[in-house]
């Protein structure tokens, strides 16, 4: 069943919502909703609803564990979620196709299996972790017999023939698909866009962007439409839709989690090793609970059973990485959110604290360089022509030509998507000796990174130089990604945590890096870190 397709314009003016009448979500008459004709919807007066029902408010860990008991119904979790889902969906626009009657079945089943009495609590907590919990997943990631056109025209209409590894894992837990959830064109740019599903809104504020790729999942969690999500990373992906969303959003150590049945599904190592997937979530306990059923035979590599002593840990912070000319500053609010985080571990939980100066990691003068050195230098990487098949040069489309015809909407595909190309096409501007050059200075600064940060240490890193940006606002603020763009070209674990709201009501926070295979440093880090500044904040524009 498909869902209709909202689109507003910057300026916010009233959403557009076109699709068929029968396709439209069973929503109350309090959403003031008129029909036009059978293809046109148009709203009126429908203002973002709080989130009233208990469900919508609990983590994962809580739920799956009220489920086994038989204290609450895997059905009732389905159903809050999947009319919460509808309701912020004709105002936020997060899923691309949703599995409602489906996933109802799951919740009966599971159910089933708590009544039964077959297994105990503590059988089903070993075999079905997430046994109940309805989930989104990004639709970059496989889904059995859901759509699959990555936000492209060329793939419009496109199933998943079966489920990726990482969703076959979750769904093997006892968690149930909802929704799969929007994305940028082939997962290639910073706003949640495309011309097939078009533009999700930032549940803080719908004239903003949330982000990419992973903007549908983070929006969809945190307007409490989804307990836990699947997002998709590369330089970035799921830490920035995570701060603009107001979420936890970990990047796992490379390799951790298998990309296998994530869109662009190549075998290269290097693609592999930096283009993956990871949860986004509303609370820091649901983390370790995730990152244990991703990794499957991996788990134990990360020891997340042990506990971190607080008192041992060692925490750097950097607030502002680097001051070369041309580099975003960071805002001072984020500036102090870092050291409030550095301060608040040292005096309440024993953390040796420390601020590394500009010339401790001086690599960093070159983030974006480095960065894009890296991560353009994937052979696999897709980009949007990658679906053409042709063997003559003649015949490919020129990725110029498309990106002014972009401007004039006489594209069919989108601009952001189009940058991306250009810039994969062009190698960044960089020559191949300039590329070489970064690529050995990125490998000194993650050799650097990791003896720093050892088993005990943390890093505490800006993730966004601002809270979120205005809708198309992406495309003159191509630097500000170095900062998660260059985490991820490190290929260190990170994770996203949220800090609360600034002076415009709009979600800020930092990321807690840590060494490869560390990430229970970032889930301690970032538990404590919400105990003591609040974490995730329900939207209510």
């Amino acid at each position: 069943m498909a869902v209709c397709t909202v689109r507003e314009d910057i300026n916010g003016a009233v959403p557009e919502v076109t699709g068929s009448y029968q396709q439209l979500p069973q929503i109350s008459t309090g959403a003031c909703f008129y029909l036009v004709s059978k293809k046109d919807v148009v709203m009126s007066g429908t203002k973002y609803q709080k989130i009233s029902n208990a469900l919508n408010l609990e983590s994962a860990t809580k739920l799956t564990k009220k489920v086994r008991t038989g204290e609450v119904r895997s059905e009732d979790l389905v159903g809050a979620f999947g009319f919460r889902a509808r309701r912020v969906q004709v105002l936020l626009n997060a899923v691309v196709e949703e599995r409602y009657d489906k996933a109802a079945q799951d919740g009966y089943l599971a159910d089933q299996l708590v009544n039964t009495g077959e297994k105990t609590e503590t059988e089903l907590a070993k075999e079905k972790p997430l046994l109940g919990i309805p989930i989104s997943i990004s639709e970059a990631c496989k889904v059995e017999g859901m759509s699959y056109s990555i936000g492209s025209v060329i793939r419009q209409g496109r199933k998943a023939d079966r489920d990726g590894r990482a969703v076959a894992l979750l769904k093997k837990a006892g968690a149930i698909p909802l929704v799969v959830s929007n994305q940028p064109e082939f997962g290639l740019g910073a706003e949640t866009y495309n011309h097939v599903t078009g533009r999700t809104a930032n549940p803080y504020c719908r004239q903003r962007s949330v982000g990419g790729a992973s903007g549908g999942e983070a929006t969809l969690i945190s307007s409490g439409a989804s307990v836990i999500g699947l997002g998709t990373d590369f330089g970035g992906s799921i830490q920035i839709p995570a701060m603009f969303a107001g979420v936890f959003g970990h990047k796992p150590t490379p390799g951790l989690i298998s990309s296998e049945g994530h869109y662009a599904e190549s075998t290269d190592e290097p693609y592999g090793n930096r283009v993956g997937v990871g949860p986004l979530v509303r609370y820091a306990e649901d983390l370790p609970l995730l990152i244990s059923v991703l990794a499957d035979e991996k788990a134990p590599l990360l020891k997340l059973k042990e506990p971190v002593d607080m008192g041992r840990l060692r925490v750097l912070y950097i607030d502002e990485p680097t001051k070369s000319f041309g580099m975003p500053k960071i805002s001072k609010e984020i500036q102090q959110l870092i050291k409030k985080a550095a301060n608040h571990l040292s005096t309440s939980c024993g953390c040796q604290t420390q601020m590394v100066n500009n010339m401790r990691f001086k690599q960093m003068e070159h983030a974006p360089e480095i960065s894009s050195a890296i991560l353009f230098s994937i052979k696999s990487l897709p980009d949007v022509f990658s679906e053409v098949d042709t063997d003559n040069p003649k015949m490919k489309p020129n990725v110029l030509l498309e990106l002014v015809k972009s401007l004039f909407g006489l594209s069919r595909h989108t601009t952001g998507a189009l940058h991306f190309s250009l810039l994969k096409h062009f190698n960044c501007m960089l020559s191949p000796s300039k590329t070489e050059q970064y690529i050995k200075e990125g490998e000194q600064l993650k050799t650097d990174l990791v003896e720093c940060l050892s088993e005990d240490g943390v890093i505490l890193f800006p993730t966004f130089p601002t809270a979120a940006y205005y809708h198309r606002e992406s495309a003159v603020r191509t630097l500000d990604f170095s900062y998660s763009a260059l985490i991820s070209a490190m290929g260190l674990p990170a994770t996203h945590v949220p800090m609360g709201l600034n002076s415009k009501g709009l979600p800020i926070g930092i990321q807690v890096v840590a060494a490869p295979y560390k990430d229970r440093l970032c889930f301690a880090v970032a538990k404590e870190l919400e105990r003591a500044f609040g974490g995730w904040v329900p939207p209510s524009n």
